[in-house]
């Protein structure tokens, strides 16, 4: 009996990829020097609202919820903390951020996120307008060794953690919960977008997915009480969103004549915008985080567990090609040759509108004020770093932030080319706008990301923000398109 305990253990070690996860979750042990856990914004009887920031005139408001490695709430005061400010606005534009991989709740992100909410709260459209810019940052601990170059290391140890987090029901809730409170009966004005980067685009990948798809006892499908998500430079792998995008390949397609995605079962009610897609994930064409190490980890995981057997499954919107499933299984969404189907191309120099107030990301303003017409948007700097000298760890300090005065104004546009046409956009972007990645937040990116926000949310005749509902996900069309996605 001893004889035949020691092969068990192996072979479940082995079928479970266990020995590369015990490697790299006893490398904090080994090397010491581990970030510490939270709550690292605890909320008590004397300061009950210290997960809340944000400035004395109440310009915008930052809440912090914190998350564990199984995805447990470190502090659930911290969810009823950002409920009550969401409830309380009668205006809400909440934006709903998961932070990735060598990030926390104390990290250079909590800063960079805050200024994304000043510059927002700063356009003249949202102070005539009186709405309520709210910033919910979702923290989990991305950062696990404090060591430099060591960190590197925690690749394998994170993503498991985030996959951990982007699993269980706190964080799903916590985000359900956020939006469904922004628009509340009542509300004037409502907008719920939801953000993510690295890791952090694996939980809202998860989330979307989940939500998309989810149905109700009346036989229709349920619709997502948020408006728009983004995720940045995705370090999960592409086999959920394979999966993702096959099913709305079988439930929509493309109308050219109405530029919208309708269902394909007759007598369908509703339609999806062609600009306005469920997911839209952005990928840096120089991210080597996960364009080169993400697949060559994959295959070191998998050469250790002795994994050599993947099924063949379908490539959406191929009709019918079939491919190994360890191309979804060892490449990003964004690094998929089978699943990205927009690019974001160059148009050529441009020149600054008139009428701008803002004194630094200009074409943050210039994409914002007005409606984006054929997919166009501007830039207005050199993608060189010059952000990074207004953050210090987390604090933000606002009076840092001033004009370049090296302005480069281009103008690009986000093209459609090729792989399945439905309302989830895989978009490869240029390294001038988001480089490598950790570029997120430089100007550029942030110019790209208020193109996508008024493709969502188009203003008015008048120049009001318009309030739309999210569109229905239709009914199941047939089963005939099912038989082309069985894996042989």
């Amino acid at each position: 009996m001893e004889g035949l305990e020691r092969p068990s253990l192996l072979f479940r070690m082995r079928n479970s990829g266990a020995i590369s996860h015990v490697i790299f979750f006893l490398l904090p042990i080994l090397f010491g020097s581990c970030a510490s856990y939270g709550p690292y914004h605890p909320n008590t009887a004397a300061q009950p609202f210290n997960s809340i920031r944000g400035p004395a005139d109440g310009r915008y408001k930052m809440a912090m919820i914190e998350f564990g490695d199984y995805g447990s709430a470190l502090d659930p005061a911290q969810r009823a903390a950002a409920l009550k400010i969401v409830r309380e606005a009668p205006r809400p534009l909440l934006f709903v951020y998961i932070h990735g991989w060598q990030n926390n709740a104390v990290s250079g992100d909590v800063c960079k996120f805050e200024h994304f909410l000043d510059m927002l709260s700063r356009v003249p459209e949202v102070a005539q307008n009186k709405i309520n810019i709210i910033g919910a940052y979702i923290a989990w601990r991305g950062k696990d060794l404090t060591v430099p170059g060591l960190d590197l290391l925690t690749f394998w140890n994170r993503k498991s953690a985030g996959g951990q987090v982007a699993a269980q029901d706190s964080c799903l809730a916590a985000i359900n919960e956020l939006a469904l409170a922004a628009r509340a009966p009542g509300k004037q004005l409502h907008h719920c977008v939801l953000m993510g980067h690295s890791f952090g685009g694996l939980v809202l990948g998860n989330t979307i997915s989940h939500s998309i798809l989810d149905a109700s006892s009346t036989g229709a499908r349920n619709t997502s009480p948020w408006d728009m998500a983004v995720a940045f430079n995705s370090a999960d792998n592409s086999v959920s969103s394979r999966q993702l995008m096959a099913e709305l390949d079988y439930l929509y397609r493309y109308d050219a004549s109405s530029h919208a995605y309708v269902g394909k079962a007759p007598d369908q009610e509703g339609s999806v915008n062609e600009n306005r897609p469920f997911l839209i994930i952005l990928q840096s064409e120089n991210d080597l985080a996960t364009g080169a190490v993400f697949p060559i980890g994959t295959d070191m995981s998998d050469a250790v567990s002795l994994r050599y057997h993947w099924d063949r499954v379908s490539v959406p919107g191929s009709n019918g090609k079939i491919v190994s499933e360890k191309e979804f299984e060892s490449h990003t969404p964004g690094n998929n040759k089978y699943l990205v189907n927009f690019h974001v191309v160059p148009l050529g120099a441009a020149t600054p509108p008139g009428g701008l107030k803002a004194n630094e990301n200009r074409a943050f303003e210039a994409n914002v004020r007005q409606n984006v017409r054929d997919r166009t948007f501007l830039t207005s700097e050199k993608n060189n770093g010059h952000e990074k000298i207004y953050c210090h760890g987390d604090a933000y300090a606002p009076g840092e932030r001033a004009a370049t005065n090296d302005e480069d104004w281009e103008r690009w546009q986000f093209v459609y080319t090729g792989n399945a046409h439905v309302p989830f956009w895989v978009v490869r972007v240029p390294k001038q706008i988001i480089w490598g990645h950790g570029g997120l937040w430089s100007d550029n990116s942030m110019a790209m990301f208020a193109a996508l926000y008024r493709m969502h949310f188009p203003l008015t005749a008048n120049g009001q923000p318009t309030q739309l509902q999210r569109a229905p996900t239709p009914k199941s069309p047939d089963v005939e398109h099912l038989r082309r996605d069985t894996p042989h």
